[in-house]
C-alpha cells in the first residue's frame, strides 16, 4: 500500500499533524520508534501554554506559539484535556530587571498586534500587590509582569489524546518502529520509502516529527544542514500536601548567563495540584541522557527558592529530566522539499505551537499538492480519561482496596485512588497500553507520594489479566530505548 502521508515520531506535534490529516479521506501512517506515544520531549517539560511575551519575535517561535495558544482552549475542550489559566508573574529584583519587563510587556503586545489578537492585556504588578495575590513570594520582589494569557496543562495528556482522537478517525499508528532509512522519490510520479527493521513503507508525502531526533531523520532525507544541540532540564515534583501555596506560573528574569540558566527556573503548580520546579540547562552530547544528578538538583532548588524561600527538598516525590532539541540557529526549522517536510528544532514553545504548526503542514502539504476532501465522519471530540478525582475517606477507600480483582471500583492506586474502571477505558482506546508508565501517565495510578510501590504490583497483574501475556513482561516503561530514568530524591 502506498500512503498519502507518512509521520515520522509520535510526540505531541505529530500527533497535531495525524489529528488535522484525519479530517479528511487521506490515509495516514504514523511510526513511532517507542513503545508509546508521547515519549520523549513531548512527556518530559512544564507543560506551560507560554505567553507571547518570553517568545522573542519576529521569528516562527513567536507566530506559532501565539496562534497556538489563541487555538489550546478550543482544543483541549474538544479533546477532553484540562487547561487551566491561572496567568504567569515575570518576577523582577532590581530597577535593571523592570526594564527587562517593560521591553517584555513591549514584546508580547507587538506579537499580539502583529497577528490580530487582542492587546493590551499585560500589566506591570508592584510589590505591594504582590504580596497580596502571591503572599509567599520571595520579600526582594520589587515588581512582576502579570501576563493572562499564560496557562498549564498535563503535556503528555494533550499528546495521548491526539493520537487517541486521530486513531479514532483513522490514521495508522505503528508503536516500535525505528526508521532506519528514508530513501527520496525517483522521480515526481514515484513514491518516498521509509524502512523500519525489515519492513518497508512507501508514500506520497513524509512528515518529520521525530524530535530530537529529526535532524537525523532530516539527514538521511537530504536535509544536511539543519543542527539541533541537545540540552538537558532537570525538574522536581512535590506531592500535593504543603504548608504553603503558588498561585500563578512564576518566571524570573533571566539571570546573566542565560546561556546556562536559559529562562531561570520556574515554580508552578501542576493542574493536578502537586507544585513543580525546574527546568535548569545543560548542553549535552548524549540524547538519551535523561538521568538526573544531585548538583544539577540542587542547582534547580536554589534557583526556584529565589522565587519562593520556603522551598526545601522536604516533600519532593519524584525527579525527571527531558532533553530539548534546540535548534542551533536559534528558531524552528520548517522546511519542505520533494513532498517531505522537515520540522526540526521544535524545543519550547513547541508545545504551545503544536496546533499551529499543524495548521502550518496542512497549507505546506496543500502547497506541493496534497488533495483534502473532508471527512464527514470525523470525531472532533474525545472523552477524558480522569473524569474525576476521589477523594474517598479512609474507611471506604479500605473496602474499594479490598473489593475483588475484577470489580470496577476496586482501587488500585492507593494514593491516587484511581480505579479499575479507569485503566481499563485507558487501555480501551485504540493505542496499545502495555506498560506501567504508558498506564501511569493515561490514568495517574503511579504518580501520588509512594511512587507506585503500592499499585505497581496491581497494574502489572492487572495488564497481565486483560492482555493475556506473563507478568513478567511487563515492563515499567514497556522496554522503551529512551525511557527515562524517574529518580526518588
Amino acid at each position: 500500500m502506498i500512503y498519502d502521508v507518512i509521520i515520522i515520531g509520535a510526540g505531541v506535534v505529530g500527533g497535531a499533524v495525524a489529528r488535522e490529516l484525519s479530517r479528511s479521506k487521506v490515509s495516514v501512517l504514523a511510526l513511532e520508534m517507542e513503545s508509546d506515544v508521547c515519549c520523549g520531549i513531548s512527556k518530559s517539560n512544564t507543560g506551560i501554554i507560554h505567553t507571547p511575551c518570553l517568545v522573542k519575535g519576529p521569528s516562527l517561535k513567536a507566530e506559532f506559539n501565539l496562534k497556538g495558544n489563541l487555538m489550546m482552549d478550543q482544543l483541549c475542550s474538544e479533546l477532553g484535556v484540562t487547561l487551566q489559566r491561572p496567568g504567569a508573574l515575570i518576577l523582577a529584583y532590581s530597577d535593571e530587571d523592570r526594564e527587562i519587563l517593560q521591553a517584555y510587556r513591549e514584546q508580547g503586545e507587538k506579537t499580539r498586534k502583529a497577528f490580530d489578537a487582542p492587546g493590551q492585556i499585560y500589566k506591570i504588578i508592584e510589590k505591594v500587590e504582590l504580596q497580596t495575590i502571591e503572599p509567599n513570594l520571595n520579600k526582594e520582589v520589587v515588581c512582576a509582569l502579570f501576563a493572562p494569557d499564560a496557562g498549564r496543562i498535563i503535556p503528555y495528556e494533550l499528546g495521548t489524546a491526539l493520537w487517541e482522537n486521530a486513531v479514532s478517525n483513522g490514521v495508522a499508528l505503528r508503536l516500535k518502529h525505528k526508521v532506519d532509512s528514508v530513501i527520496k522519490p525517483e522521480n515526481d510520479d514515484s513514491p518516498w520509502t521509509v524502512k523500519s527493521g525489515k519492513q518497508t513503507f512507501q508514500s506520497r508525502y513524509v512528515i518529520n516529527a521525530a524530535g530530537h531526533g529529526s535532524e537525523e531523520i532530516g539527514q538521511k532525507a537530504g536535509f544536511s544542514h539543519s543542527v539541533i544541540e541537545k540540552v538537558k532540564g532537570q525538574y522536581m515534583i512535590y506531592k500535593r500536601k504543603r504548608d504553603f501555596d503558588v498561585n500563578h506560573i512564576l518566571f524570573q528574569v533571566p539571570p546573566k548567563g542565560k546561556g546556562k540558566a536559559g529562562k531561570g527556573i520556574l515554580v508552578c503548580k501542576t493542574v493536578y495540584g502537586n507544585l513543580m520546579i525546574g527546568p535548569d540547562a545543560r548542553w549535552v552530547g548524549d540524547g538519551n541522557d535523561t538521568g538526573t544528578d544531585r548538583e544539577s538538583l540542587e542547582e534547580v532548588l536554589e534557583g526556584a527558592r529565589k522565587s519562593i524561600p520556603e522551598l526545601s527538598p522536604k516533600g519532593i516525590i519524584k525527579t525527571f529530566a527531558g532533553i530539548r532539541p534546540k535548534p542551533a540557529a536559534g528558531d524552528f526549522i520548517i522546511e519542505s522539499d520533494q513532498r517531505f517536510i522537515h520540522l526540526c528544532g521544535i524545543e519550547s514553545p513547541g508545545l504551545t505551537s503544536s496546533p499551529a504548526l499543524a495548521r502550518e503542514v496542512i497549507g505546506l502539504l496543500n502547497h506541493l499538492g496534497l488533495e483534502f476532501e473532508p471527512d464527514e465522519n470525523f470525531k472532533s471530540r474525545r472523552d477524558p480519561i480522569v473524569k474525576e478525582i476521589l477523594n474517598l475517606d479512609k474507611d471506604e477507600l479500605k473496602r474499594r482496596i479490598d473489593l475483588p480483582e475484577d470489580d470496577k471500583d476496586r482501587i488500585v492506586c492507593r494514593c491516587e485512588q484511581v480505579p479499575r474502571s479507569r485503566i481499563i477505558d485507558a487501555m480501551n482506546r485504540g493505542i496499545r497500553v502495555d506498560s506501567l508508565d504508558a498506564v501511569k501517565r493515561r490514568t495517574r495510578a503511579g504518580q501520588g507520594q509512594c511512587q507506585g510501590n503500592f499499585c505497581g504490583k496491581r497494574v502489572r497483574k492487572l495488564l497481565s489479566r486483560e492482555l493475556d501475556i506473563p507478568e513478567e513482561e511487563i515492563t515499567q516503561r514497556g522496554g522503551q530505548p529512551l525511557g527515562d530514568r524517574i529518580n526518588k530524591l
